[in-house]
C-alpha cells in the first residue's frame, strides 16, 4: 500500500516507533496518510487547523488570521516521503478519517521516494485550483465568525505563548504575527501576570 509522511526534516533516514509518549508505556506508532494533501499539510506546518468535508472526502483548511495562509505557510519548504509498505493498521475516531493509518515497526525511507516542496504557499494555492483541498479564508467569514476564529485561536495560544516563544521560536513569530497584541501576553506572562 502506498503512504505518505509529511516532514519539515529532509534528512530523515528512518521513521522511528516512540516509546515515551504513550502513558500507558506502549509503543506508539508511525502515523501514515494514503492522501498526498494530508502528508502535505502536515509537513508544512507544526500548527495547523483542519477539517475533512466527509461529502467530498476532501481536506479543509481554515485561515485563522488575516493573510494567515500566506503567513504560515510562504517561504517554508518540506519534504514528502513516499511509502510502500504491507498492512498498516487504520486508526479509528481520527478528525481525517479513513486517511491515516499507523504502523507499530520502525521505517526505513528512500531518498528517491521524496519530494521537495521549496514554497508551501504556492504549493497549497495550487492543490486549491486543482480541486485537491479546500481553502476557508480569512476574508469569506462574516464579523461574527471571525470574532469566534479568534477568541478561540486566542485561547488556544496564551497559555502556550512563552514556551513557543523559548523553544519553538518559529511559531511565536507566526501567533505574533497573527495577532501583535498577544506579544503584550507573552511580556506580561514572563511578570506572572497572566
Amino acid at each position: 500500500m502506498i503512504l505518505y509522511h509529511g516532514t519539515q526534516n529532509g534528512q530523515l533516514k528512518e521513521l522511528i516507533t516512540n516509546y515515551k509518549s504513550n502513558r500507558d508505556g506502549d509503543n506508539v506508532p508511525i502515523y501514515l496518510t494514503d492522501s498526498y494533501e494530508c502528508a502535505f499539510m502536515y509537513g508544512a506546518s507544526t500548527f495547523r487547523s483542519y477539517s475533512l468535508n466527509k461529502d467530498k472526502d476532501i481536506l479543509v483548511l481554515n485561515e485563522k488570521a488575516p493573510e494567515g495562509f500566506k503567513k504560515l505557510y510562504q517561504g517554508h519548504g518540506c519534504y514528502i516521503f513516499k511509502i510502500n509498505i504491507e498492512i498498516p493498521r487504520q486508526v479509528e475516531n481520527h478528525p481525517l478519517g479513513s486517511h491515516v493509518f499507523s504502523y507499530d515497526k520502525n521505517i526505513t525511507l528512500n531518498k528517491d521516494d521524496c519530494e521537495y516542496i521549496k514554497d508551501c504557499y504556492e504549493k497549497l494555492l495550487q492543490l486549491e485550483k486543482d480541486g485537491k483541498i479546500i481553502l476557508n479564508r480569512w476574508e469569506n467569514y462574516t464579523e461574527e465568525e471571525k470574532k469566534q476564529v479568534k477568541e478561540k485561536f486566542l485561547k488556544l495560544v496564551k497559555p502556550i505563548l512563552q514556551e513557543s516563544k523559548e523553544k519553538f521560536p518559529e511559531d511565536y513569530k507566526i501567533f505574533i504575527s497573527f495577532y501583535p497584541e498577544l506579544e503584550t501576553c507573552s511580556s506580561s506572562t514572563e511578570k506572572g501576570d497572566l
